[in-house]
């Protein structure tokens, strides 16, 4: 039997496939499946799966979902392996990034969740920087909640069985593409599963122009769809709902104005902060405060 379940989801992504899947098979340490969950792509994705003739790929196709959050639930239901891995299809392992997971699982056996770092890139390495995930604190559902995402889906390996004890998913609604891992993070939080953070970057996210996580608004949008019925449906911490979720808008509208920064829509950004100071003059300054004196990893 496998140890790692390898998820891929991918859809018209034949080309960035190919070097995404050589990662893997360069990975030193070999026990594992790869399971390709192909989400009703049109082009040549499947001959370039069956080049590689390595028995321990699997390719499965179905019609499209429009959105990675239905291969991927897919990839949890036929995986046979004790720990699941997530890999996006435009990314990349370092080859030593399984031997160093199963290195942790062997020393941390009480723990649910790896996370490691990673460093983004542009295809054409015009610009490279390290993405610091974690860290890991008590109360790790109300940090999540109020501060914000800590973890990166390529970047992440999960005990299978806890996602299925729980009959735990991604969300495959619309209103959570792209945030849809967040939401993951923070019911496996809710939930009790105990995370742990290794601080080496151990991978590649890649950013390009049709990466489906460079859309700022639809991002903006669905994460606020997917807050909102954290704190007033799940989370049970604060019974002042309304106050909670005004401290989390503003938290979402500073991650939105760095990102309006990131691409270079520094006029956006300034009528956001702007509109925010306005409206919530002390409770903007707090979350400033803390942006500023709380080192916090971006996830992109």
């Amino acid at each position: 039997m496998p140890f790692f379940s390898v998820v891929i989801p991918t859809y018209n992504r034949a080309e960035k496939l190919k070097l995404t899947i050589e990662s893997v098979l360069r990975q030193t340490y070999g026990n594992f499946e790869l399971l390709i969950m192909d989400d009703g792509s049109t082009d040549h994705t499947e001959s370039v799966v069956n080049d590689f003739k390595d028995t321990r790929i699997h390719y499965h196709w179905a019609p499209n979902s429009g959105g990675p959050a239905t291969p991927r639930n897919r990839g949890i239901l036929k995986a046979a392996a004790p720990w699941i891995t997530f890999l996006d299809a435009d990314d990349l392992w370092y080859p030593n990034r399984l031997f160093e997971i199963e290195k942790s699982i062997i020393k941390n056996s009480e723990i649910d969740v790896f996370s490691h770092n990673e460093m983004l890139t542009t295809p054409d390495n015009q610009e490279k920087r390290l993405l610091q995930y974690g860290p890991y604190e008590s109360d790790f559902y109300r940090v999540l909640l109020t501060k914000g995402n800590r973890l990166s889906t390529s970047a992440t390996t999960i005990r299978t069985s806890f996602l299925i004890q729980n009959e735990l998913r991604f969300n495959e609604s619309p209103d959570y593409v792209i945030i849809e891992d967040y939401d993951l993070w923070l019911r496996m939080a809710f939930l009790n599963a105990k995370f742990l953070f290794i601080q080496e970057a151990l991978g590649e996210y890649i950013i390009e122009d049709d990466n489906i996580s460079n859309s700022i608004e639809k991002i903006d949008k669905n994460q606020r769809n997917m807050m909102r019925e954290h704190v007033y449906n799940i989370q049970q911490f604060d019974s002042d709902r309304d106050k909670l979720w005004q401290d989390v808008c503003l938290r979402l509208d500073f991650e939105k104005f760095r990102s309006y920064l990131r691409s270079g829509k520094t006029f956006q950004g300034i009528q956001l902060m702007l509109r925010s100071l306005f409206f919530n003059p002390i409770s903007f300054t707090r979350i400033i405060a803390v942006k500023l004196t709380v080192k916090l990893s971006g996830v992109p």
